[in-house]
């Protein structure tokens, strides 16, 4: 309707023209471009408004056929994104289900159609690092580098699974480029700290864990990084004790007393310093030692450094003296009476060792490690058939049959003692639990449980 309202109003207007020039015949000579056109000014006019009606309406079918044109490229997008997304659902589904082959199926659909997409990769490098393919998997990321090389979570991804595959320098080349492009990437930093201890380069480390420092916040953060340097210091320390042998002992006690003067809370440090000074010869230092670390954090570890210490020296009486010193003043502590026992068994004291078990099994819940101790005592006592009972019981009760030292933090189980934790990677973290409280350490350390 409009188009014919249009083309009737261009007839009245060129029929307009057209009598106005019959009634004023003008003649006219019109150049263009040279040339010289005679024409009359009636139709000069009627011309040009044709020839601009021509162009406007030129220039609207141009509009009219870009705007369609980006219309229907928007609804291919459209449709296009819509698929991808619902490929994108079937794969996430499938991964979720755990059918990775399924999964990997849709991802790699998905890439055919839009290879720009990197959460992808990097979702395929987790399927194949899940599977077990870690060479497959740092090619999904390599390819993912193709396309963006800067982006520091595919440098990361790559670092990680390089560390996985013990290629320490060439994880600690991609986390350094990290780091260059962000100095403050803790992420990164922590990575490269990890990928230095691995190597063994503790300088590198200790350099690398100033920096996390520099850029922690938070009280509790600063005093867990802070607790990782002193760590850092005393894998140093403890590394050079190791290789040495008899020399540079003076420079190792040094570094080990200036871990203890940093930061008074940090276990590793006292032990290692026991070690040092027993290494010298210095053992009355080393008692003292860990006698003090024992007041302080009350930790076992310390009386199975200085059950070492006297039984290696032909010395059971002052130990056994420490230990029910440390039984009057912690009466409640069942884990010290369990160590107790193991050491009057050792030392042929079964009768000693079957009473105190036996107080602890009045006031403690069954666990396996006890009744393991129990079958030991009546195998002494050539009792095999009270003895097989009570190997029946650690058995059915399906534990471990020793007493295990536990991460605070992520609760992994070691059967030694473990300065770092290699599941959570905190540090000074492993105790023994107790079933009861203990009493308050103020108590604890106003009493010399060793001189």
């Amino acid at each position: 309707m409009l188009i014919r309202l249009l083309l009737i109003l261009i007839l009245i207007i060129i029929s307009l023209f057209c009598w106005l020039s019959l009634l004023n015949p003008v003649d006219i000579e019109f150049h263009f471009f040279g040339k010289t056109i005679p024409t009359d000014l009636s139709t000069l006019m009627i011309s040009s408004f044709v020839l601009g009606v021509l162009l406007v309406f030129l220039g609207t079918l141009t509009r009219d056929a870009k705007r369609a044109f980006v219309e229907f490229q928007k609804s291919r997008q459209k449709k296009r994104a819509q698929s991808l997304q619902e490929e994108l659902e079937k794969g996430m589904d499938a991964f979720f289900r755990g059918d990775f082959a399924k999964a990997k199926t849709h991802y790699r659909e998905i890439l055919k159609r839009d290879p720009t997409q990197i959460d992808l990769y990097l979702r395929l490098s987790e399927i194949s690092q899940k599977e077990g393919q870690d060479e497959e998997a740092l090619r999904w990321i390599e390819k993912a580098n193709l396309i963006d090389s800067r982006n520091a979570n595919l440098l990361l991804r790559e670092a990680d699974l390089r560390q996985r595959m013990k290629q320490f320098p060439e994880a600690i080349r991609l986390l350094n480029r990290i780091i260059d492009l962000d100095a403050g990437n803790l992420k990164a930093l922590r990575c490269l700290r990890e990928a230095y201890g691995n190597s063994r380069k503790w300088d590198e480390a200790l350099r690398t864990q100033k920096a996390i420092l520099k850029y922690t916040k938070g009280k509790q953060t600063e005093e867990e990084e802070t607790f990782y340097y002193l760590g850092l210091k005393y894998e140093h320390a403890r590394e050079l004790l190791n290789k040495s042998g008899g020399d540079h002992l003076e420079a190792i006690l040094k570094e080990a007393k200036e871990i203890v003067r940093e930061e008074k809370k940090f276990l590793p440090g006292f032990l290692l310093l026991g070690d040092i000074c027993l290494r010298m010869g210095k053992w009355k230092a080393a008692g003292n030692i860990w006698g003090k670390g024992f007041r302080r954090f009350q930790s076992v570890i310390f009386l199975l450094r200085l059950e070492d210490l006297y039984l290696g020296r032909g010395d059971p009486n002052t130990l056994l003296r420490i230990y029910q010193r440390t039984l009057k003043t912690c009466p409640d502590n069942d884990v010290i009476a369990f160590f107790y026992a193991k050491l009057c068994l050792r030392l042929e004291m079964l009768d000693e060792a079957l009473e105190e078990l036996e107080l602890i099994s009045l006031k403690r819940k069954d666990f396996p490690a006890l009744h393991r101790l129990l079958a030991e005592i009546y195998l002494h006592k050539k009792d095999f058939s009270r003895a097989a009972q009570e190997f029946e019981k650690t058995f059915e009760l399906s534990g471990t049959s020793y007493f295990p030292f536990v991460c605070t933090r992520c609760q992994r189980e070691s059967k030694e003692w473990i300065a770092c934790c290699p599941q959570c990677h905190h540090w000074s973290t492993y105790t023994i639990p107790e079933g009861k409280e203990q009493p308050p350490p103020s108590l604890l350390l106003s009493q010399s449980i060793f001189h």
